[in-house]
């Protein structure tokens, strides 16, 4: 037996004699020193046999009851510790198959397709239009694509605009300085689409039911390079708010043409609208005739009415002949113009 064993057998023996005492006296009835006995009753707390009396002085504990208050302090650690088993079990189960998946869910919500050549995105932005049904945002800097994209895609975005689809569009400022562009403009606008214009801006933009984008790869050369398909709700937010943004800078077609083309010449279809309205054809009969939209026509009117600075059509069709520019306009088997038909 160790000597830490002998002096804490030496002082319980000691205070079962004295019944209590208190450290010094019961060191000098063991004939230990203080830093024995002090070490002693150490060893004697550790094992419970030895406790404080109520006047303060240490007591001795029986063994029999130090060995069941150390079983029960030893089931009560292994219960609390099964606890801990347990719940540290239930929390590594969330962590694992709960909480851990759901962040892997949040990013996987983020899809990337590169789509690669021409044929393939016109592809891609065709079904895309096909399958919109809330929202169509596209903002296109330029350069403006060839007349047969433009034509083609002016089917579709009547389609999106007959299903009830908000469809909104941003172009460049310097589509108004062509002819055919500045048309495809006013006939995209006659559908239903919102359309704007802006004198600048980074890279295509197009945006679906706030859920999906088109974005090139590379902006500077965007012919060459894939397209980028994403999907993802939170990545698309950002990308509306931007947007938003050249939207709300953007000018309305309406007031970009009104500043622009105040008095400008006229262009070739106005050119004709003209003539068949000096004919008395009605709105209506003149976008028959035409295949145009009537709004088409009444703009080419209103165009012309701001242009004579008359305050109606009637008062149009009488001062047309009078100015010079225009009357080369009218059928020359006419001297003045009919009077426009309602």
């Amino acid at each position: 037996m160790s000597d830490r064993e002998d002096h804490a057998l030496a002082v319980y023996q000691a205070l079962r004699r004295l019944g209590g005492a208190d450290q010094r006296e019961v060191g000098g009835a063991a004939g230990l020193d203080q830093a024995q006995t002090e070490a002693a009753l150490r060893r004697l707390t550790e094992i419970g046999l030895v406790q404080i009396g109520s006047g303060g002085q240490t007591e001795p504990v029986e063994p029999d009851t130090a060995l069941v208050r150390t079983m029960d302090a030893y089931h009560g650690a292994t219960k609390d510790q099964a606890l801990r088993a347990e719940a540290l079990h239930r929390n590594t189960q969330a962590l694992l198959y709960v909480y851990r998946p759901a962040v892997g869910r949040v990013a996987s919500k983020v899809q990337v397709e590169y789509v690669r050549g021409a044929a393939s995105k016109r592809r891609t932005l065709a079904a895309l239009n096909t399958t919109a049904q809330h929202s169509a945002d596209s903002l296109h800097p330029g350069p403006m694509p060839a007349m047969e994209v433009l034509e083609g895609s002016l089917a579709l975005d009547a389609q999106m605009v007959k299903r009830g689809v908000r469809v909104r569009a941003i172009y460049p400022e310097s589509a108004l300085q062509t002819t055919k562009y500045l048309r495809y403009l006013q006939e995209l606008s006659d559908l239903g689409v919102r359309v704007r214009l802006i004198d600048h801006a980074p890279c295509d933009i197009v945006l679906q039911d706030e859920e999906l984008a088109c974005l090139p790869l590379d902006p500077v050369q965007p012919a060459s390079k894939p397209m980028l398909l994403i999907r993802s709700i939170e990545l698309v937010w950002t990308l509306s708010a931007i947007f938003d943004d050249y939207w709300l800078r953007a000018t309305p077609l309406e007031d970009a043409v009104s500043s622009s083309d105040h008095e400008a010449e006229l262009t070739p279809q106005e050119r004709v609208i003209i003539r068949l309205m000096a004919t008395g054809l009605s709105d209506d009969q003149i976008a028959r005739k035409m295949g145009v939209h009537r709004r088409t026509v009444q703009r080419a009117i209103a165009k012309l009415m701001d242009r004579l600075h008359a305050s109606s059509r009637f008062e149009a069709g009488l001062k047309l002949a009078q100015d010079r520019d225009l009357a080369r306009v009218l059928p020359p088997s006419r001297n003045r113009p009919a009077v426009p038909a309602n």
